[in-house]
């Protein structure tokens, strides 16, 4: 993990280079300024009907000045992240048997090291928690080894554990890693939404990509809902399953939780 000096002076987020910027994340990281925020994931003919809650870190002053994200992909130093915040959400399962949440994982991190072997087995050692875990693989970058990413898919299926395709139809996944990997969940980009509510072109984009997912995946999640509009016409398509801001922002409170998660150091 990137570790820095506690007391960096303050400098603009403008001024950084990306490497400077890396350093000064993992620092507000390892100071416990990161929290989870959650949001739902809902049927689209009843939005009370939770399928389960994505779990999304974010910044507790409101942000660092830039989208930490994909500079980490692009340095090759999100893995140590995504460990911290699945084994976070592991422990928050242990702890609230009420729970199903779900975190994303970036495709850099489908590779084997020893933190793998450690999650791995405490889910093979608690199919109860394992089932209500959703790992999300997003498609912003390409996995390190194709074979390796189908690999542990397969074990954390057979952990127990859901495993979704995220933001699918915006990067880097294909349909070859989809047919060898069976997820049990693909999350379809919210820019196909997007795109529907301006253009027939769009809709029907949409809708055949609803239909070819559904041939992929038992479960289709169509992200970006933020209208009644757009409620109506992912139901009109087909959709069965949504997020989106129309049924609610991602909040750091949950009514099952006590207080705010933050990521431990």
């Amino acid at each position: 993990m990137i570790r820095t000096p506690s007391l960096m002076p303050p400098i603009a987020p403008e001024a950084l280079d990306d490497l400077q910027r890396a350093h000064l994340f993992y620092d507000e990281l390892q100071r416990g300024h990161f929290c989870l925020a959650f949001q739902a994931v809902v049927a689209a003919h009843d939005p009370e009907q939770i399928l389960y809650r994505e779990s999304l870190l974010r910044h507790e002053g409101g942000g660092l000045g830039f989208n930490p994200f994909p500079l980490l992909e692009r340095l090759h130093v999100i893995r140590p992240l995504d460990h911290r915040v699945l084994s976070t959400l592991i422990s928050l399962l242990q702890a609230h048997p009420t729970l199903t949440l779900g975190c994303n994982i970036s495709a850099l991190s489908t590779v084997w090291d020893q933190d793998w072997d450690s999650t791995l087995e405490a889910l093979e050692a608690d199919h109860a928690v394992a089932r209500r875990l959703v790992v999300e693989i997003t498609e912003s970058t390409v996995p390190p080894c194709h074979s390796s990413a189908v690999e542990l898919v397969t074990h954390l299926r057979n952990s127990g554990c859901q495993v979704a395709v995220d933001d699918f139809g915006s990067g880097f996944g294909t349909l070859a890693f989809i047919q060898q990997s069976q997820p049990d969940i693909i999350k379809i980009d919210q820019s196909y939404i997007q795109r529907a509510r301006t253009t027939t072109q769009g809709e029907r984009t949409l809708k055949y990509l609803l239909e070819l997912c559904k041939t992929l995946a038992p479960c289709v999640i169509v992200e970006g809902i933020e209208t009644q509009e757009d409620l109506q016409r992912a139901r009109s398509l087909g959709s069965d399953w949504l997020q989106g801001y129309l049924f609610g922002r991602p909040d750091f409170a949950l009514a099952d939780l006590p207080g705010i998660q933050r990521i431990p150091r």
